[in-house]
Formats: structure tokens, C-alpha cells, sequence
């Protein structure tokens, strides 16, 4: 868990939402819209920790093997 948060403190958050229905489902289009760019920033983000994972090791061997 998170240190000093308590379940009594969880329950006593108030989280407002639109009353409408229309209002809602914008409010959902638009999460899911952000909710689709984090995924694939998130895997963009991967793809280039692998790459400089990639491009670490061979630098690592080239340095090693006198080829710098």
C-alpha cells in the first residue's frame, strides 16, 4: 500500500461526475482517447529503451574489441 493513506481517508474522497448521460459518454470518448495515447506512448517509450539497450551493448563490444 501507500504509507499514510488510510481506507477512512479513500472513503471520504467525493468524486463528482456529469448527471447527464450525454455528458458521460463524452467524458468516457475522451479518457478512452487518452487512455490510447498513454498505450502507445507507453509502448513507443519501450521500443526506445530497447534500442538504446541495443545500441549500449554495442558500444560496450566495439569499445571492448578496440574498434572506437
Amino acid at each position: 500500500g501507500v504509507p499514510n493513506l488510510h481506507l477512512e481517508e479513500i472513503r471520504e474522497v467525493v468524486i463528482s461526475f456529469p448527471k447527464e448521460l450525454d455528458e458521460q459518454e463524452n467524458l468516457i470518448k475522451q479518457l478512452d482517447i487518452l487512455s490510447n495515447q498513454v498505450k502507445r506512448l507507453e509502448a513507443l517509450y519501450q521500443r526506445k529503451i530497447a534500442c538504446l539497450d541495443e545500441l549500449k551493448k554495442s558500444l560496450l563490444q566495439q569499445a571492448f574489441a578496440g574498434e572506437l
